[in-house]
């Protein structure tokens, strides 16, 4: 098995770096100006949890549908992780284009630097691929301007359940202790009985397939026994049975003892006329048939939600009985 690496805790008044491995910044110049006020508002959230923002010297690059070059946006990463004075790194937004980074970060700098990694989506090729090459823990949790900033404040709008994730949050990058267990904010589903404890590995469906094949894609030695969680959203059903199947052709399914299943917006039916269309659920089911893990979905991360955090890496247990997700051990030292 893998062996797990812990950054260091965060402290209050602790500088985190603000990338954009993706998607590009929001300036003056760009179609998506507007998008500027979800910046703001997630850099107050970043603030009400006691940390500081220090953007990076690329961010505000445009090219083609990226935010700068490959190179630049991996630079942009590696000296985050080379300066003592920036603690942990998040990401601005999503995206199409952080797999074009992988070749140009400096793994060796990231392993004698462990730092936490904080995004979701797009950047699960930038989580994935630490935890595969340096054994990282990767925090799987929202990103500054599209969920701190757009679906905490525009979404969600409900400062209870802010104040609830927000907390969960910077427990889980200053506390040594381990979160335990976790609250629901909505409704989960039971879909297959059972529990199950081992270490949490996942992240967008789109993305962990991307990977397959690749160095950037830990092995089924270190995932036997993981319990796995992914997300996807804004695609046609089709795409979830296809991703679905190249994880079993993998044998990723085969190694796994439980499965986490989160929010899945804006899914789109194929549209053929004449033809039955599933349900997600439905596609699912059919395609795990033959496993007997247990299964709970509509958990609380993913596009469009609140987005609780999955650290990657982590001891986790499930069980299905009560709807219960533990995190068993802390994500730092």
């Amino acid at each position: 098995m893998m062996r797990t690496v812990k950054p260091s805790r965060l402290h209050p008044g602790d500088k985190i770096g603000l990338v954009a491995p993706s998607f590009p910044f929001p300036t003056k110049d760009t179609d998506f100006s507007n998008y500027h006020q979800q910046y703001v508002d997630g850099k107050k959230e970043m603030e009400k949890m006691g940390f500081e923002l220090t953007e990076g010297k690329n961010l505000k690059k445009t090219r083609w549908w990226m935010a700068g070059t490959p190179e630049e946006r991996a630079e942009d990463i590696n000296l985050m992780y080379a300066d003592p004075k920036i603690k942990a790194i998040i990401g601005h937004d999503g995206g199409h284009a952080a797999i074009d980074i992988l070749e140009h970060l400096d793994f060796e700098l990231i392993a004698k630097n462990p730092k936490p990694f904080i995004g979701f989506s797009d950047i699960t090729n930038l989580l994935v691929a630490m935890f595969a090459k340096t054994g990282l823990v990767g925090f799987h949790m929202g990103l500054l301007s599209y969920t701190l900033g757009y679906v905490w404040h525009q979404l969600i709008r409900d400062e209870s359940i802010i104040d609830h994730v927000r907390k969960t949050y910077t427990d889980l990058l200053t506390s040594t202790k381990p979160l335990g267990k976790i609250i629901p904010v909505t409704k989960w589903e039971k879909w297959r009985n059972g529990e199950a404890e081992g270490i949490l590995f996942g992240g967008n469906l789109s993305m962990l397939v991307s990977l397959l094949g690749t160095e950037y894609f830990p092995s089924l030695v270190s995932l036997k026994g993981s319990i796995l969680f992914w997300e996807i959203d804004n695609t046609p059903s089709y795409r979830i049975q296809r991703s679905l199947y190249q994880l079993k052709y993998a044998g990723i399914l085969d190694v796994i003892s439980g499965m986490l299943i989160g929010k899945m917006p804006d899914i789109k039916p194929t549209g053929w006329k004449g033809l039955y269309e599933p349900e997600p659920r439905e596609i699912i089911m059919d395609i795990v048939k033959d496993y007997d893990f247990p299964i709970m979905a509509e958990v609380d991360f993913g596009h469009k939600n609140i987005n609780l955090p999955m650290p990657i890496g982590i001891k986790t247990g499930m069980n299905t009985a009560d709807l219960n997700l533990e995190f068993m051990e802390s994500a730092v030292i």
